[in-house]
């Protein structure tokens, strides 16, 4: 199945994943769980949102939470751009594709753009935001996980491969992709613009649904400081999958749930991307197999549960998968294998 060619001469320069936008039903909980055991830093806050970055961030915030009635969402997902100008070259190209692209006034960010993506993804472009002082060097300041800086997303889309191309076409590069040999279909492309191989996760389920975004922590010690620290504060049960290794992404992994649900991986950095002759990398997906390197597969909640985006509409795939979950991989194991 041919891989969409990413465009090296994109319209407009994207460099990287940003920032997110969650609702929340109790903004103090939140608070909790994201500075005592994440690690977070409270940039500002009010009475009704809360504005967080991680430890080595100078931008104002990585993560907004919004205080809110009814089912948590995401409203949005952000990409920085590189200038000003490049901000201007992304309404025109989006204007002259007929993709709906507004001017917005947002607390803390200078000019930002919204669009949605061809699966119906909410974003938003900011080129430049308010500044703080990095707090990297603060060792004494440092809680939980220690969080440095917000690394990728994950969403669930429909159709991975016209979601790829459309990124591509903005100059995002593939660092690998999940391949059904069997069925012959990519079920999930990783995307990057920065020098590492993720930016944006597409995989295949009903969507867009958000699934997960990633912060990088400096070493495992702070994945298993973060554990701790969950257990202790009253939100062990918040710990969904992991600690483990991921087999294909070359990354240690936790997995966490915020009170509302929303769901962050805890990760190590990535390797380097830059070269230009990096090509994607197929990554078969065997059935019935746990494509760890070591740990379970995810459990049936990683696989299905997902945090909707604010007034999207979800489609379903064409052909729905039946990914490996531990209870599944548990269950076919024979007793005694278990057992030991």
């Amino acid at each position: 199945m041919p891989i969409p060619k990413t465009n090296f001469n994109p319209p407009f320069n994207i460099t990287r994943a940003s920032h997110l936008v969650f609702t929340v039903r109790d903004l103090a909980r939140s608070r909790d769980f994201y500075t005592e055991v994440m690690g977070l830093i409270v940039s500002d806050e009010d009475a009704g949102t809360l504005w967080l970055r991680g430890v080595e961030e100078r931008a104002h915030h990585s993560l907004t939470l919004k205080k809110a009635t009814g089912q948590p969402q995401c409203e949005r997902i952000g990409f920085r751009a590189f200038t000003d100008d490049d901000l201007a070259k992304a309404k025109a190209h989006f204007d002259k594709t007929g993709i709906k692209a507004t001017f917005v006034e947002t607390p803390h960010q200078n000019r930002t753009l919204h669009f949605n993506d061809p699966a119906g993804t909410p974003i938003e472009l900011v080129a430049t935001m308010e500044r703080r002082p990095r707090m990297y060097t603060k060792i004494h300041q440092h809680k939980g996980a220690g969080a440095l800086r917000m690394d990728h997303y994950q969403v669930l889309v429909p159709d991975v491969l016209a979601n790829a191309r459309f990124y591509m076409d903005l100059g995002f590069r593939i660092s690998d992709y999940l391949y059904v040999e069997a069925a012959n279909v990519v079920v999930g492309t990783f995307l990057h613009r920065k020098n590492n191989p993720w930016d944006i996760v597409f995989l295949t389920r009903s969507g867009p649904r958000y699934h997960h975004g990633g912060y990088v922590v400096e070493a495992f010690e702070d994945i298993v400081r973060a554990c701790d620290v969950a257990g202790n504060l009253g939100f062990g049960d918040r710990i969904e999958h992991g600690p483990g290794h991921h087999g294909h992404q070359h990354s240690y992994y936790l997995y966490v749930r915020d009170p509302d649900g929303h769901r962050t991986e805890l990760l190590l950095p990535g390797i380097q991307l830059i070269d230009i002759d990096e090509e994607p990398v197929k990554c078969p997906v065997n059935a019935n197999a746990n494509s760890n390197l070591w740990g379970l597969p995810a459990p049936k909640s990683w696989v299905e549960e997902a945090t909707n985006f604010a007034g999207v509409t979800i489609r379903k795939p064409l052909v729905e998968g039946s990914p490996m979950t531990a209870e599944k991989y548990l269950s076919e194991k024979k007793p005694e294998a278990v057992a030991r």
